[in-house]
C-alpha cells in the first residue's frame, strides 16, 4: 500500500490472451497434443491409484492371515496338554 498522499502504482498489464484456455492460443496440432498429454497423465494417476489400493488390500490380507496364525498358535500353547502348561 502506498504511503498517504502518493498515488498508487499503475496496474500491471495483462498478457495477451489472459483468461483464455491455453489450447485457444495454439494451433490445432498443439492443442491435440496437449489433450493427449493430459489424458496420459490422468491414466497414469489412475494406474498409480489402482496399484496403491491393490498394495493396501494385499497388506490387509497378510495382516489378517498373521493374526489368524498368532491366534492358532496361542490356542495351541494354552492347551492343558502342552508341556509348558503342566502344573508342578
Amino acid at each position: 500500500m502506498p504511503p498517504p498522499g502518493r498515488p498508487a502504482p499503475p496496474a500491471r498489464p495483462h498478457p495477451a490472451g489472459a483468461g483464455k484456455p491455453a489450447a485457444a492460443l495454439t494451433n490445432p496440432a498443439v492443442a491435440a497434443r496437449l489433450r493427449q498429454l493430459a489424458a496420459q497423465a490422468a491414466h497414469r494417476r489412475a494406474i498409480a491409484e489402482f496399484r496403491a489400493r491393490h498394495a493396501a488390500d494385499q497388506h490387509n490380507r497378510v495382516n489378517a492371515l498373521l493374526l489368524e496364525a498368532i491366534a492358532a498358535l496361542a490356542s495351541l500353547l494354552n492347551e492343558p496338554s502342552h508341556p509348558g502348561n503342566r502344573s508342578a
